[in-house]
């Protein structure tokens, strides 16, 4: 599309936009996270087609205001947070749905093919971990009153634990995105192949199976979850440093950036929720398997027809 052509069908956006930000059209003033997000939109286009440097510099002061606007004003912030959750974090998702089925191939791929070895061969299990893991694993998840997947440790105790631990897989896959990506689908393997052995091996026990499935079920819907959008996103902005396209590597970073930032935030989300529930509901042995795999099912389904149909009316 020429500049020309491109400036008549956005020029109308930015009109609003800059009537809002300089305060004379204040009454549309709610309708700034929305406008926002289709301005950052025509900024990377132009960015990527190459337009004038005229035109971009005006954009990314545009850019500037507006984002000023809208973070200078403790009021808005939980909007915007809402509207990247409702609308732009699933369809930035959808939006990337080959590299989506590469990395659900990467874990859940590996995952049942090494889980389905080890089913087959349970001495294969010993290749991916060692004997005292795996008897550590079992007695974990022996049935009995201690509480699943811990020791005696208390609920907020365990609670920051998870929340370090399932931070630092997210950003290690994340941050492995940026070295072309190969790292964080190394990661999304490693994951899997843990997934796949521990699963496997303990779903052979008869004690250990439901304790470790009503174990895992209902925080693994958003731990997961995270972890996949964590290495989506790296792997996203890994491509465009190798292919930035007419851009330099800086600028196709920071266009971007701006663009995967609401799946980073969604990672992070999912990550801290998948640790809350995992410390005050999944390691509690008082709590019925069956209530537990009741309300796994449900996340599960949840997460499923969130990501499958949010945010596809309005904004």
């Amino acid at each position: 599309m020429k500049q020309v052509r491109f400036e008549a069908e956005h020029g109308a956006l930015w009109d609003s936009i800059g009537a809002i930000v300089d305060g004379t059209d204040g009454s549309r003033r709610t309708e700034l996270p929305a406008l926002y997000r289709r301005l950052c939109q025509t900024l990377a286009l132009a960015e990527q087609r190459g337009y004038s440097p005229t035109l971009v510099a005006w954009l990314r002061q545009l850019v500037h205001r507006c984002h000023r606007l809208l973070y200078g004003s403790a009021a808005e912030r939980p909007g915007t947070l809402l509207g990247w959750l409702r609308v732009d974090l699933p369809r930035r998702v959808r939006a990337e749905w080959r590299l989506l089925l590469l990395v659900l191939l990467a874990f859940w791929g590996t995952g049942l093919l090494v889980g389905l070895l080890v089913w087959d061969e349970p001495a294969r299990a010993f290749l991916f971990r060692a004997p005292a893991q795996l008897d550590r694993m079992e007695r974990m998840y022996q049935p009995g009153p201690m509480r699943l997947g811990r020791g005696d440790e208390g609920d907020v105790l365990m609670f920051g634990h998870y929340v370090w631990n399932n931070i630092s897989i997210g950003f290690r896959t994340f941050a492995g995105g940026f070295f072309g990506g190969v790292p964080a689908l190394a990661s999304l393997v490693y994951n899997g192949i843990e997934l796949g052995v521990v699963g496997a091996w303990l779903t052979m026990n008869d004690a250990t199976r439901i304790p470790f499935w009503s174990f895992v079920i209902t925080h693994a819907s958003v731990e997961i979850t995270g972890l996949l959008l964590s290495a989506l996103a790296g792997i996203r902005l890994g491509l465009a440093l190798i292919a930035p396209g007419r851009l330099s590597r800086r600028d196709a970073l920071q266009a971007m950036a701006s663009h995967m930032f609401p799946v980073v935030a969604g990672a992070a989300l999912f990550t801290l929720l998948a640790a809350f529930i995992e410390a005050f509901f999944s390691a509690h042995a008082a709590i019925p398997a069956g209530v537990k795999f009741g309300v796994g099912a449900a996340c599960w389904l949840a997460v499923l027809l969130y990501f499958a149909f949010a945010g596809r009316k309005g904004g």
